[in-house]
């Protein structure tokens, strides 16, 4: 769905910043409207329900970064060299929408037979995603493994940072741009041990 007035743009801004502080059950339809400065039937006429007002949320956050990861793996790049660019996306999206792993929980915990339907209509094509893998061992597992480190660090930002940071957002952010050297050396002597 893409967003054509400046009102839908509207909406969901005030619904992406609700739904990161509180979460799509502790965010009404209200709450929505109130912060976006309309009335409920304005908010009605564009959505429906909180349900396609998430979707459109949830869509608008993963759009960043879905269709560019789709384009890595259907190029004839061999996966070796994609694996640098796939990190890079990744923690580069995460630094600049920190909400998308709560969205994408929050989705999986409510919905999770949208989660891969979502990516495939951006994109992402399973059938070329695991062809990359071929000659690697346990490619599936190497491919949860990479989205996982990537992501897992700003899923749980507030307590990796409290514990590991001591509380310095600043010093998160330098690691985390540290990881993006670091877990493309360890994947790709991974990969050279499981060939």
């Amino acid at each position: 769905m893409e967003l054509q007035t400046e009102t839908e743009l509207k909406i969901v801004a005030s619904a992406e910043k609700l739904f990161y502080q509180k979460g799509k059950a502790g965010t009404s339809m209200q709450n929505i409207a109130d912060d976006a400065g309309i009335n409920r039937t304005l908010l009605n006429y564009y959505f429906r329900t909180k349900d396609q007002l998430f979707e459109a949320v949830f869509r608008k956050a993963l759009s960043g970064f879905v269709p560019l990861l789709a384009s890595m793996f259907k190029s004839d790049e061999a996966f070796e060299l994609l694996v640098p660019k796939v990190i890079h996306s990744i923690i580069d999206a995460m630094m600049a929408n920190p909400q998308i792993p709560i969205f994408v929980l929050q989705e999986l915990s409510s919905n999770p037979e949208r989660m891969p339907q979502v990516l495939m209509d951006m994109g992402i094509d399973p059938e070329k995603v695991i062809k990359k893998g071929e000659g690697q061992a346990h490619f599936r597992h190497l491919i949860i493994n990479l989205f996982s480190l990537c992501i897992f660090p700003f899923a749980a930002r507030p307590v990796v940072t409290g514990l590991l940071f001591n509380g310095d957002n600043d010093a998160f952010v330098a690691a985390m741009h540290q990881r993006k050297e670091i877990l493309p050396e360890m994947f790709l002597k991974l990969m050279s041990q499981n060939q």
